[in-house]
């Protein structure tokens, strides 16, 4: 009898709980490992931050400042001058060698500034000196320079085998992919035009 009366007071238990439970739409709650996601950028449209950044590009794209160093300068301008000269003329052998001359000097001011022995193992070398190299050359002229290498490297012609070992990696990283093809095919009939008048 006692057994009988438990299972009726467990089953009137059950039976309230469930159809409160049901009352309420049956609610989960759930304990969640990961905190509550807030916004940690508090800038919007049209902010100080985002019209100094519009300044910051505009400067980029349309002057040629720089940190007013007249070494990095004369390899800036060299660089600018020879990557625009290469690009309307790719096939004058002129115009390639003062290209290659040009970005080994800029790739090679670079290093300098990073001091490096091997840029390509450069987890063992100096943090500090790494971002000082790479501030030298992130101003409004070095955004126009790297540009115009890379548009000139598209031109192809030019591969990486063209430079000194040492300097290849730096090089590719500031004329982009356009390095890694082959030699120009626009250029290939002349050449070849050139050698059979030989």
């Amino acid at each position: 009898m006692s057994r009988f009366v438990l299972f009726t007071c467990m089953a009137f238990v059950s039976t309230f709980v469930g159809v409160s439970w049901a009352i309420r739409g049956f609610p989960v709650s759930h304990v969640s490992l990961v905190g509550e996601l807030r916004p940690t950028l508090s800038s919007s449209f049209g902010d100080e931050h985002s019209k100094a950044r519009q300044r910051k590009d505009w400067e980029a794209e349309h002057t040629l400042q720089s940190d007013k160093d007249p070494k990095q300068d004369a390899l800036r301008m060299d660089a600018l001058q020879a990557s625009t000269a290469y690009a309307m003329s790719p096939c004058d052998d002129t115009m390639k060698t003062n290209l290659r001359a040009a970005t080994e000097a800029y790739a090679r001011g670079w290093v300098k500034i990073y001091d490096c022995p091997n840029p390509r193992m450069g987890m063992f070398c100096s943090e500090e000196k790494r971002d000082r190299a790479n501030a030298a050359y992130s101003t409004p002229l070095d955004v126009r320079v790297k540009a115009q290498l890379a548009e000139a490297f598209k031109q192809k012609g030019i591969v990486k085998e063209d430079f000194p070992e040492d300097i290849r990696d730096v090089v590719l990283w500031f004329t982009g992919p356009g390095m890694l093809f082959d030699p120009s095919p626009v250029c290939l009939p002349r050449q070849q035009a050139s050698a059979s008048f030989r």
